[in-house]
């Protein structure tokens, strides 16, 4: 007879250097899942809750569950890039250990797998109670880069246009290199000078930013691409976790924009990840419609597109679904 299988989940309780290197074990592992990426949150009135499972003893899943608390009983979960691990083991028992934790009767859940998405995991998804979101917060697109590749091979897989834009860049002197120490401020500012030119909406903000620095700053690597004086016209940056790195900042000003400071930025970048080990590179999410010019600039260095199994919710009434689903659609930066 075959071995009963007894699938458990249980409030972790060890370090974060246990956490993360139990992470690693999942090859779906994302940096969103890291205690690091946890205590970040926490400084913004997030609370983070982390549980794993087990079968027989064995680990099967884990998941960080970032949760905020309201009147009335009531608490949204959301578990940005994970679960991670075993599908079937994120049915009816994570949801009731999530409850547990958080100690809500009530409750919204969110979660977010960034692993490729297949057919399977997607049918078991729902047969597990989970929906589809109305108000999905990103694209659920995004797309893979392999720093690892020889710099030859990586720079024939580029567009035409985007390999001739990023030769044009050595010829106005460039210097891009890791910014040791990076400075908030000076990386505020080109984002400043980004916002205005482009008539966008503020990126990031300057507390979110310097809780990243300080929370993942060894997970952490900065790019500034400055010209012949020393001046900042372009800045890239990456989380980096085991073998796997993830865009996390990217801003240029536009006198950057004359002089294809941003295409050095990203090369020197890649570069560096390769150097530290990294084979798959995630540029984290585009959006062809709404944000094409970055998706184009993306989609042009030679990285392949590939669909998320992405978001899906869960909540103890159908009415608090809507809710939810209606002040997130609002409210989506908070998350």
């Amino acid at each position: 007879m075959g071995q009963f299988l007894v699938l458990s989940w249980n409030i972790w309780l060890g370090n974060a250097g246990a956490w993360d290197e139990l992470l690693l074990q999942f090859p779906d592992y994302h940096v969103y899942q890291s205690y690091g990426w946890g205590e970040h949150k926490s400084h913004f009135g997030w609370i983070p809750h982390r549980l794993t499972a087990t079968e027989n003893s064995k680990p099967v899943a884990m998941a960080q569950v970032m949760a905020r608390r309201y009147p009335l009983g009531i608490a949204l979960a959301w578990v940005n890039g994970g679960p991670v691990g075993r599908v079937e083991a994120w049915g009816e028992p994570f949801r009731r250990a999530i409850k547990e934790a958080i100690g809500a009767p009530r409750l919204y859940c969110r979660v977010n797998p960034m692993r490729g998405q297949i057919s399977e995991d997607v049918e078991r998804l729902k047969s597990a109670g989970w929906r589809e979101p109305n108000a999905p917060i990103l694209s659920g697109r995004s797309l893979s880069y392999s720093p690892s590749e020889n710099e030859t091979v990586r720079e024939g897989q580029a567009s035409r246009n985007w390999r001739n834009n990023s030769r044009r860049s050595l010829k106005y002197g460039h210097v891009a290199n890791v910014w040791s120490g990076p400075n908030p401020d000076e990386m505020l500012a080109v984002y400043d000078a980004m916002q205005s030119y482009k008539n966008l909406e503020q990126q990031i903000s300057r507390p979110v930013l310097i809780s990243m620095l300080e929370a993942l700053g060894k997970q952490c690597i900065v790019v500034r691409c400055s010209d012949a004086q020393g001046h900042l016209l372009a800045l890239r940056g990456a989380l980096l976790l085991g073998t796997k790195a993830w865009d996390i900042f990217a801003a240029a000003t536009p006198e950057a924009r004359k002089v294809y400071a941003s295409h050095a930025a990203f090369w020197e970048l890649m570069r560096q990840c390769a150097s530290r080990g990294v084979k798959w590179y995630d540029m984290s999410g585009v959006d062809p419609v709404a944000n094409k010019g970055v998706y184009d600039f993306k989609k042009g260095t030679g990285a392949s597109e590939f669909y998320y199994l992405g978001e899906w919710d869960w909540a103890t009434s159908s009415a608090l679904r809507r809710a939810a689903n209606y002040l997130i659609k609002r409210h989506a930066g908070g998350m």
